[in-house]
């Protein structure tokens, strides 16, 4: 379901606002549909990258990768997913909480798949 006057697309599980988008697009289609197949290129390599940080205790990338995934769920909001970047993203620039971000990279990632089962329906 989409309400074309809020440009929120959501089901029983998960709420993705792409009001930012059709804002800075100027409700421009084509533009929207590249930025939403760019976002499903680069969130799931970005979202590896912040594991293999995760397992690797580099808390440092682990920040970077997590900030870079907010970036673009700034534009894409995946408000659940957004959520759990930023505590993923603080813990990591703080190295305070880490024995939890196991545990938030899972919930990040099953956010992610079911807002990828949705934005493609809708934009592929």
């Amino acid at each position: 379901m989409i309400d074309n006057n809020s440009h929120i697309i959501a089901n029983d599980d998960i709420s993705i606002d792409i009001s930012l988008l059709f804002q800075i697009s100027g409700n421009d289609e084509v533009f929207i549909n590249t930025m939403v197949r760019t976002f499903l290129k680069t969130m799931p390599e970005t979202l590896e990258k912040l594991e293999k940080n995760l397992d690797a205790k580099d808390w440092e990338n682990v920040y970077r990768s997590a900030h870079f995934a907010k970036s673009s769920l700034s534009v894409i909001k995946i408000i659940d997913m957004l959520d759990l970047v930023v505590q993923v993203e603080v813990n990591a620039k703080n190295e305070a909480g880490l024995e939890g971000l196991p545990n938030l990279v899972q919930k990040i990632k099953q956010k992610y798949l079911l807002a990828e089962k949705i934005l493609r329906e809708r934009f592929e």
